[in-house]
């Protein structure tokens, strides 16, 4: 038996056994490599397991599936129920809570999607385009537009919470808002993150140590065009002195990671507040770049229109139940939910206990990224730079070093390495928010490429590159698919 046992392992070690497998050692690498960056990838894009235990999250789940009875649009009878429940718990708390009803008119609206849609007021448009439309019979500037079947007036009461800190003006605002589209019950949109508000709000009340204000703001009409929002910034223009940072909470689906999506220009301070929060936010800035040129808008639109600092988090899976019948209680993704709570929690307590004021004092351009689930890399747009290149340094070494040497034969690696050169110039000057999906991959094919003589550190490398490149575009691809492709074939 022992003879055998040896003349196995003489077998395995012998060339005889190397020269059967060899084949197939370069495609199970391959394979290997793909399927842990892949499952490394999407796991990065995962929201934490929920914890069915904490207290916090059982109250907020209670809480969501109470509110999510019925839909609840702006002047049903059924958000005056919602609102009433909404207030009966704050005060519970011992918080007073304020109501601010406003009217807003179709005049009003109008001029709000101006300011947001073309950046001017609808007494600067109608300036600019009356003589024009004078000639189609066109006087009123209301006659051009359709806001609305019915012109009516419409009633928002936006709900506002206010924790007091001793000492400052200097706060947090953080905003949900509390009607759904109608037809839809709005558990996720955007009755998760209110309930996730109420639980901070709750936790907070009880801290008698704050270092900053922290106000909640419970917006209505959100879904008739962000009118709540836009109504608040416009009655209190004091509060942008007193407004260090703006969170919103939106949801564009009921499953999947609550994504830091958007970010007012040169946020890097306030990604970075994020991160030290303990949040463990997921978030890319291409994608926030990409966001800022869509013609999409949240009730943060009202913010960063009126020169607000503020950051934005949604769900975006599971959009097929995005307004309706189906976003329910009993179809809200569980690990969504508690992701809302968690990253409300750890930024409102942040806020609380850390020093705001002159967040954005300071603003800079800063890229970021997921890197190992829970992991946010950020690094300022200057590093950025540098660290690309040093990327492209590389690669134009090891090219110049193979043209001396007489040893540079095209194959595909130098074709691929000459399209990610360009590619990592070419983003660094036009997209510098994404350029890292091109430079640190350069990076890495040129390491790899001067250890191809050293074959036990070359094998290692080319792994790790193969892994640290997916685990940058598993995200991006997967994001595309969620938020682009996928509700195209619905």
């Amino acid at each position: 038996m022992k003879n055998r046992f040896k003349e196995c392992i003489n077998f395995i070690g012998s060339k005889s056994f190397s020269g059967m497998f060899r084949p197939f050692l370069k495609p199970f690498f391959v394979l290997a490599v793909l399927l842990a960056g892949t499952a490394l990838g999407l796991w990065q894009v995962k929201p934490p397991r929920a914890d069915g235990d904490s207290p916090a999250y059982r109250r907020m789940m209670s809480s969501i599936q109470r509110l999510t009875e019925a839909p609840h649009p702006n002047g049903s009878a059924e958000i005056g129920r919602v609102r009433a429940d909404i207030l009966a718990e704050i005060e519970s708390m011992g918080v007073t809570p304020l109501v601010e009803a406003e009217e807003v008119t179709e005049l009003d609206a109008i001029d709000y999607f101006l300011r947001r849609d073309a950046g001017m007021t609808l007494e600067e448009w109608w300036a600019q385009n009356k003589d024009a439309l004078a000639e189609d019979g066109i006087t009123r500037p209301e006659d051009n537009f359709t806001i609305s079947e019915s012109p009516e007036p419409v009633v928002v009461y936006n709900i506002l919470a206010k924790l007091d800190a001793p000492g400052t003006d200097k706060g947090v605002m953080f905003v949900s808002h509390y009607d759904s589209a109608p037809g839809a019950p709005g558990a996720a949109d955007d009755m998760a993150a209110v309930c996730a508000m109420l639980e901070a709000l709750r936790e907070q009340s009880q801290n008698g140590a704050l270092r900053n204000d922290l106000y909640f703001l419970f917006t209505d009409g959100e879904e008739e065009g962000m009118l709540g929002a836009w109504e608040f910034v416009t009655a209190h223009p004091e509060m942008k002195d007193m407004i260090e940072l703006a969170v919103n909470l939106e949801s564009r689906g009921n499953s999947g990671a609550v994504l830091l999506f958007e970010t007012s220009p040169k946020a890097y301070g306030l990604v970075s507040a994020a991160v030290k929060s303990g949040a463990k936010p997921v978030g890319t800035s291409w994608a926030a770049a990409v966001y800022a040129m869509m013609p999409n808008y949240t009730d943060l639109t009202a913010f960063l229109y009126h020169g607000y600092a503020g950051i934005n988090f949604a769900a975006v899976e599971g959009v097929e139940t995005y307004h309706m019948p189906s976003d329910t209680y009993e179809n809200l993704n569980r690990d969504t939910a508690w992701q809302y709570l968690q990253t409300t929690l750890a930024l409102s307590d942040y806020a609380a206990r850390s020093t705001v004021s002159g967040l954005n004092d300071n603003p800079r351009e800063g890229v970021y990224f997921p890197f190992l689930p829970g992991v946010l890399i950020l690094i300022s747009a200057f590093w950025s730079y540098m660290l690309g290149l040093l990327a492209c340094g590389a690669a134009l070494a090891y090219i110049v070093f193979e043209i001396r040497g007489k040893r540079l034969k095209i194959t595909f690696t130098h074709v691929l390495m000459g399209l990610l050169l360009l590619l990592s110039a070419g983003t660094m000057a036009l997209f510098p928010s994404g350029s890292y999906l091109f430079y640190i991959p350069l990076l890495m094919m040129a390491v790899t490429a001067f250890l191809k003589r050293r074959k036990a550190a070359h094998i290692l490398v080319s792994a790790a590159g193969g892994i640290v490149t997916l685990l940058l575009w598993v995200p991006v691809l997967f994001l595309l698919w969620v938020t682009m492709i996928q509700p195209m074939m619905l």
